[in-house]
């Protein structure tokens, strides 16, 4: 008979899984839970510190931020566009060589919107609304003022396949937009003059140049919903693919926060599998690059994980002294040999890339074989893991991990991101199954609200 453990993962030789729950959770509240009229996004990625800014617009208005909204002073035509930079410490618009117009009132913000009503060209990007220039040492920067929705619309086919089913696109929208809200009360580019940054540090956003009519329904059918936890906006993060299972946020970012549980994610729509070799050579170039000397690298273990089984802590054996990363730190510890982890949901195959069998107890006997025999099976109220042989469900209690040695180390995983939160192929899986996007949204967020 095939033997059955929950969640389909292996760490080592040996391999143990424990589901726990964290009672007596204290996180901070965020008061603010509605939209604003206008958000600010700092275009950081392609138009931050530069010494000009290119308008591909032929009609502009230019004028000022007037209690967030654009106040037009006048109307510019330039048959090929304009130029922003710095000029006597005010920003000015040139059409060729010739200034054509200065934002002398210092004391607001300079803006420039479409004369028609469309979109702002800069580069080779287009953005609805308004843009602000912002000036500092000579140099421009600028910012993105528009409407929370509309902001979506260039979020969503940035940070999810607009090909996904609707359901799943109006599951993202949903979480992008509390997302959103979350990430503007913490006021953490507010000093910058932005809410929120165009890059993953919020969230992916590359202006109207990106939208798709999917992912714009799918913002426009869930207008203004978002998701709470006892009355409180959440951290609606997401990511990817998780492989399987999600992880607890407190694995991930210290905190520990109710609604960031780990749940089974076990219909993700084509989830990615992957395997990386690294060299005992490559392990002490990755040592010497975080700052650490063990001498020459000559072993690799998971020395620790959580209680789904993803790696917590890896270890490096070397000839002087040992080398430990934890959490995740461990993707980008291999960024320079090869590149970043695309997740922490990985097991070691074995030295020079042998397969490995890995083996799970209950404290008195042990079940081994291949990865794949274990398969998933069900789970107690208590929220604790059980493994089946063929003959009996008994309880698992931790196991060591396993260590290699040799000349090379290989890592078999799945998924792809930071495993907290919505999974969005698994989103997708659920979507084309028949799930709703509030079936979605409740099974990857414990205990929250949609409204």
């Amino acid at each position: 008979m095939s033997k059955h453990v929950f969640f389909k993962k292996a760490t080592g030789l040996l391999f143990f899984i424990v589901i726990f729950i964290v009672t007596n959770l204290a996180f901070p509240a965020v008061i603010r839970a509605d939209l604003p009229s206008a958000i600010r996004i700092g275009l950081i990625r392609d138009f931050a510190n530069r010494d000009s800014i290119s308008i591909g617009n032929t009609n502009i208005n230019a004028g000022y931020n007037s209690n967030g909204s654009f106040s037009s002073v006048t109307n510019l035509q330039s048959p090929n566009g304009f130029t922003a930079r710095v000029s006597g410490g005010h920003v000015a618009l040139y059409s060729g060589s010739q200034r054509v117009f200065s934002f002398t009132d210092t004391g607001r913000g300079a803006q420039i919107a479409c004369a028609n009503g469309g979109t702002i060209r800069l580069g080779n990007y287009s953005y609805r609304g308004a843009i602000e220039f912002r000036p500092s040492g000579g140099r421009l920067s600028a910012i993105n003022v528009l409407s929370p929705e509309e902001y979506l619309f260039g979020v969503l086919p940035v940070e999810m396949y607009a090909s996904f089913p609707i359901d799943a696109l109006k599951a993202q929208a949903i979480a992008s937009r509390t997302f959103m809200v979350y990430r503007t009360n913490e006021n953490r580019h507010r000093v910058y003059g932005f809410d929120l940054c165009d890059t993953t540090c919020c969230q992916a956003y590359r202006g109207a140049g990106r939208e798709h009519e999917n992912t714009t329904r799918a913002v426009n059918e869930t207008r203004g919903r978002m998701l709470f936890y006892n009355n409180e906006i959440i951290l609606a993060v997401y990511f990817a693919s998780c492989g399987g299972v999600t992880d607890y946020s407190e694995n991930v970012w210290v905190q520990a926060k109710p609604y960031l549980r780990a749940v089974r994610s076990v219909v993700e729509h084509n989830p990615p599998e992957w395997t990386r070799t690294f060299t005992m050579a490559q392990l002490t170039t990755a040592v010497n690059n975080a700052g650490g000397n063990i001498g020459t690298a000559t072993g690799f273990s998971i020395s620790r994980t959580s209680a789904l089984g993803r790696a917590q802590e890896i270890t490096i054996y070397g000839t002087s002294s040992q080398w430990i990363v934890s959490g995740e730190a461990i993707r980008n510890f291999f960024a320079p040999v090869g590149g970043a982890l695309m997740s922490r949901n990985f097991h070691i195959a074995g030295a020079g890339g042998e397969a490995a069998t890995i083996s799970v107890t209950d404290g008195r006997s042990v079940v081994s074989g291949e990865l794949s025999t274990f398969n998933i099976t069900g789970i107690t109220a208590q929220q604790t893991a059980y493994v089946f042989d063929g003959n009996t469900l008994r309880r698992l209690e931790p196991a060591p991990n396993q260590t290699v040695s040799g000349s090379s180390v290989t890592l078999v995983g799945s998924g792809w991101g930071h495993g907290v939160g919505m999974s969005q192929r698994g989103a997708a899986g659920m979507a084309l199954l028949g799930y709703s996007y509030r079936d979605i949204l409740l099974h990857y967020y414990t205990g929250v609200e949609i409204r």
